[in-house]
């Protein structure tokens, strides 16, 4: 799953690798303005993030204490992956404190600093790691592409220079010095950095890429089709080709192929709002207002669905942003995400799994999944719930056709509304159909004197 990290607001984002650790890559993209995303915030939380992996540091080490801190570090991966950052940078901290000479565990903990905004620390984690080894490249081009991101133009191509002096041959650096050229708009000295990417590694996707970005803004729209063409080729599910390629086509006016390469951006990151926004325009172009009008709604709710991610993000220990989450998926009928998100809100906070089993009760009871509700709101009872949960036991009860329960339920909720006064007539009817003429009439009035309006025909009116 490739995640993108903005480097420089509205043009460039960084796109992941499948390196265990922390490789530096980043793309340019050509962007349209997104409403709702503020400042960095350009794309899904999902997966949003600088993929920035090594595939390992250059010391070798052997011993039981060497074994301990590998698997500290192993295990700060996997939380990283699971989202939990907060316990990556404890294990990194533990891994550093037994061996303050692995060049790895910095980094790793730079980059999870960087994400997390923590700039200072960042910078003095990838500080270190060149300390370390200061022979090793990566780590180099790790910090350059750091300070990039930061707007520091000068510090970043002292690291970048200082990493190709070490490596001639490393197209990350050449791609990421290309980067920061282009932020400078030198795209001539981008082109020749991007060059050389490609010559270093021809199927170096992004640099394909991103030299198609920078010919694109030189004016060179037959280059730039070339290679975004070109990395289509290197990997044909890499999502932000389509994306540059269709808006190359917006800007020669060719709308319906536009559009062709939208809807293949979206049919493999169909969580992208950036993609349904461009594929809006292209539609708006052609006079397809029904078209344009669907990917608008859909764009809404994306926009929607990437500020509850970032909450989540910002907060992972707090059960209430699952939780808003998982409704917004369960609206869209993403159930296994909506489920998901349920669970990790009462992982997250046991404490307060109240109100993630009501409010996963009552998706299950608007699905009319009776025994699922059912057993959410058993757990949450259990957990110390109150009216609320037996008024939704009611409803699940009321759901399944026992009355009984359903009213008995109500009763301990409190619950007086047209719900339970319709539960009472349903009940009463069943009572006269069976011949229980005293059930019936009792249940008959109680359901007219809890709504009246509805109700109040089925007893016989007393004369003044």
């Amino acid at each position: 799953m490739r995640g993108f990290w903005p480097m420089r607001r509205g043009d460039v984002n960084g796109r992941g690798c499948n390196c265990r650790f922390f490789s530096v890559r980043a793309i340019l993209v050509l962007v349209i303005g997104l409403v709702g995303c503020g400042g960095d915030e350009a794309d899904t939380g999902a997966g949003a993030g600088q993929s920035a992996s090594a595939t390992g540091s250059g010391r070798k080490t052997d011993g039981a204490d060497d074994r301990a801190v590998d698997a500290l570090i192993d295990r700060a991966a996997k939380r990283v992956q699971a989202g939990d950052a907060k316990t990556a940078v404890e294990l990194l901290s533990q891994a550093i404190g037994n061996d303050a000479g692995n060049a790895r565990a910095f980094v790793m903990r730079a980059d999870i600093y960087a994400r997390r905004k923590q700039d200072a620390n960042a910078l003095a984690d990838y500080s270190a790691a060149i300390r370390v080894e200061p022979k090793t490249a990566r780590w180099l081009n790790a910090r350059g592409f750091f300070l990039f991101t930061r707007g520091k133009r000068d510090a970043s191509l002292r690291d970048l220079d200082a990493a190709i002096a070490l490596d001639a041959k490393y197209a990350e650096a050449y791609n990421n010095r290309g980067l920061v050229h282009v932020g400078a708009q030198e795209y001539d000295k981008a082109i020749v950095n991007f060059d050389r990417a490609i010559e270093a590694d021809p199927k170096y996707v992004d640099a394909w890429n991103n030299r198609g970005f920078a010919h694109f803004r030189s004016g060179d729209h037959d280059k730039a089709l070339a290679d975004f063409d070109q990395a289509l080729v290197c990997d044909g599910d890499f999502v932000m080709a389509y994306n540059n390629r269709a808006l190359l086509r917006m800007a020669n006016k060719d709308y319906r192929r536009a559009v062709a390469d939208c809807s293949s951006a979206i049919e493999r990151d169909g969580d992208n709002p950036r993609f349904y926004q461009l594929r809006r325009a292209a539609y708006r172009k052609l006079g397809k207002s029904k078209e344009a009008l669907a990917d608008g709604e859909r764009l809404i709710w994306l926009i929607k669905f990437q500020q509850l991610s970032r909450k989540v993000a910002a907060a992972p220990q707090q059960a209430k942003t699952y939780i808003e989450r998982a409704q917004h998926l369960g609206a869209d009928g993403r159930t296994g995400a909506a489920m998901a998100d349920y669970q990790r809100a009462i992982t997250a906070e046991p404490a307060k799994a109240v109100e993630a089993y009501l409010a996963r009760a009552r998706h299950w009871i608007a699905a009319e999944k009776w025994s699922r509700a059912l057993e959410d709101c058993n757990q949450a009872l259990k957990a110390g719930a109150g009216h609320a949960a037996w008024s939704l036991r009611g409803e699940v009860h009321r759901g399944q056709g026992d009355w009984d329960q359903a009213i008995a339920d109500f009763t301990k909720a409190r619950r007086f509304d047209d719900v339970v006064a319709e539960t009472y007539a349903r009940r009463g009817e069943l009572h006269r159909a069976a011949g229980r003429k005293a059930k019936a009439t009792a249940d008959l009035k109680r359901a007219a004197e809890l709504a009246p309006d509805r109700f109040g025909k089925t007893t016989e009116k007393k004369k003044p």
